[in-house]
């Protein structure tokens, strides 16, 4: 329940077609199972597409408030606006500000001291997030395992400006783990950025 109440599994309505339907299943559903909470925790049973985790990344680096992605600030005809897209709010509180402070703590603690030390850097401070998840083929878990890494998160730490999601889906190496695959992309995408602006 608390998850719908911060909007999660509703769409974004992004201007782009193709928008996947995020999914967050319920005890009404066929599925749910005494293992669904539990699951649910890592991220399995979950549905959302990437850019969907993103805005509730953002939403945490926003100090809870959720916005809609947008692709475009303006249309230009001769250097002249005629269309504006205006920032729409989706979620203006998704849970307390003690709680955003508490998840900002802990994803800041997830590349200081944890999982995603590896992306650690001198200048500037990263808060995310690891992901490592077996993908299944026709509704289960097959001998010949399959993964997706991805790290998502933001930067700097303690005044954020950029969020960033990177999702890795089947890594050809041995080698599949979040913080190892997809958390090398990301710092190298947050130093480039960070060192230009």
């Amino acid at each position: 329940d608390r998850l719908r109440e911060m909007g999660l599994d509703k769409p974004l309505g992004l201007e782009i077609k193709g928008e996947g339907q995020p999914s967050i299943p319920s005890p009404k559903d066929p599925s749910w199972s005494g293992i669904s909470l539990p699951w649910m925790s890592i991220g399995y049973e979950v549905l959302q597409t990437p850019l969907q985790i993103l805005a509730f990344y953002n939403a945490v680096a926003n100090d809870g408030v959720m916005v809609k992605p947008k692709m475009v600030n303006a249309i230009k005809k001769h250097g002249k606006i005629e269309r504006e897209f205006p920032t729409t709010v989706l979620n203006d509180r998704i849970c307390s500000i003690e709680t955003v402070r508490k998840v900002k703590t802990l994803m800041e603690g997830v590349v200081e001291h944890g999982t995603a030390s590896n992306l650690k850097h001198a200048n500037y401070k990263i808060a995310g997030k690891t992901g490592t998840a077996q993908i299944a083929k026709g509704g289960s878990y097959h001998r010949e395992k399959s993964y997706q890494a991805s790290f998502v998160g933001y930067f700097p730490a303690d005044k954020p400006r950029y969020t960033c999601i990177v999702v890795v889906d089947s890594p050809t190496s041995s080698v599949y783990y979040g913080n190892l695959v997809a958390g090398p992309i990301f710092k190298e995408i947050s130093d480039k950025v960070y060192s230009t602006q």
